[in-house]
């Protein structure tokens, strides 16, 4: 196989898969000059990104074997960022798969519980042989029919543009797509001291209607009070599906989460092993001394 990219031709030599192979986060954060800076859920927090109701939201469906993408159009946005905060969420049971971009072979579809498997794409796009695009991206959104849950970033504006291009460009049907549960649009701002200020804008839960990919809105920002505003509802409606409980069960533990952020925030605990800690603590589960595959320490 030999995919063309900016002009250049490569071969992707495929070789079998192992489980620990899929173990191996390559390429988790792109290929930069500069090495990551990995955040905490609650630095991200500190730093004004989203609100502490919309990190549980997230948070508690990725601990459901829910889906997440993460879209932006600008680079550095904070999408990988924020996605590997969220990976902390996953109970201890669930196995990560790190997917191979253009070299993946499907191996994993042997190797795992579909139940128990979370699957990792770095990015949805063709600029990289280690992002996935093409005919093994829309393979890998057809395995979530199998139990799958997928988490992944891709670079669009909005959450319209983010399904248009998926549906549209890369041709997912919409039955596949519609299988992710959440789809978050982040932007990035020039900030009046120089900087650069980065916001979660919307939050909405994908569906399917007639053919067509639907968008139920769960979360919004308002640029100019920069505040962010929730249908309570919707997002208890998602998180009952996702757990198997009642809407008000649901809305109650969501509470439990954003107060735990909340108080997590005034205690000043942004260190990742302290919120891996308190976070699995929250979930009755300890927090474990070596993680492989952790894309924070690989």
């Amino acid at each position: 196989m030999e995919p063309t990219l900016g002009g250049r031709r490569y071969v992707i030599a495929e070789q079998p898969l192992s489980a620990r192979d899929y173990d191996v986060p390559v390429g988790w954060w792109g290929w930069n000059w500069e090495p990551p800076i990995p955040m905490s859920i609650t630095e991200i927090l500190r730093a004004g990104n989203m609100d502490a109701r919309t990190a549980a939201l997230c948070g508690m469906a990725i601990e459901a074997h829910g889906s997440l993408l993460i879209s932006a159009e600008e680079p550095h946005s904070g999408k990988t960022t924020t996605l590997t905060a969220l990976l902390d969420y996953l109970p201890h049971r669930i196995r990560r798969i790190f997917v191979r971009g253009w070299a993946e072979t499907f191996d994993y579809l042997e190797q795992t519980r579909p139940a128990e498997t979370l699957l990792l794409a770095n990015e949805l796009s063709s600029h990289l042989p280690v992002y996935l695009w093409g005919p093994k991206a829309v393979r890998v959104f057809s395995t979530l029919a199998r139990g799958y849950a997928l988490g992944s970033t891709l670079h669009a504006d909005s959450a319209e543009e983010a399904v248009a291009q998926l549906t549209g460009e890369l041709g997912v049907p919409a039955a596949d797509l519609a299988r992710v549960h959440l789809l978050m649009v982040m932007r990035i701002y020039a900030s009046s001291r120089g900087g650069h200020a980065r916001r979660v804008v919307s939050v909405h839960r994908l569906g399917e209607r007639d053919g067509s990919v639907t968008l139920t809105p769960l979360v919004t920002h308002d640029a100019d009070s920069d505040t962010f505003a929730h249908d309570d509802d919707a997002e208890a409606a998602l998180l009952s599906h996702l757990r198997a409980e009642s809407p008000g069960d649901a809305g109650a533990e969501l509470e439990r989460r954003i107060a735990q952020l909340e108080r997590l925030l005034q205690r000043r605990t942004f260190d990742i092993p302290e919120v891996r800690a308190a976070l699995s603590a929250a979930r009755g589960e300890k927090n474990p001394i070596l993680l492989r595959g952790d894309p924070v320490n690989d």
